[in-house]
């Protein structure tokens, strides 16, 4: 895991202004696999609770691997100067139990050995 990016956590350059705008941070998160494309496919694909897909609205929990949907179309430059890896994956949180999804979770990165 090369990092995690979430409003909650201090080390998130917006960190200041979520606590003083929001009392829930929210359930949606970045995170950047080690392992570049190969990793973040295999985290999808490893899920079985959290569904793909390129819009992260709607009840049950998505996840997006960044470089081969949403910023398919973008050279690796223009990747990371939008702060994109090749293993990034977002996701938004829906309502399925926590257990479930940590369960879910542990079984994607351990897919990515990370």
């Amino acid at each position: 895991m090369l990092g995690v990016r979430h409003p909650g956590l201090a080390s998130h350059p917006q960190h200041d202004l979520a606590v003083r705008q929001m009392r829930v941070m929210g359930g949606q998160l970045t995170f950047d696999l080690a392992g570049g494309i190969d990793a973040g496919r295999r985290f999808v694909e490893a899920t079985s609770i959290a569904r793909q897909a390129t819009s992260l609205g709607g009840p049950e929990t998505l996840v997006c691997h960044s470089a081969t949907t949403t910023h398919v179309s973008l050279t690796p430059e223009e990747l990371e100067a939008s702060g994109i890896g090749e293993g990034t994956v977002r996701v938004s949180c829906g309502l399925e139990h926590v257990d479930d999804l940590m369960a879910d979770f542990v079984r994607g990165l351990d897919a990515t050995g990370n």
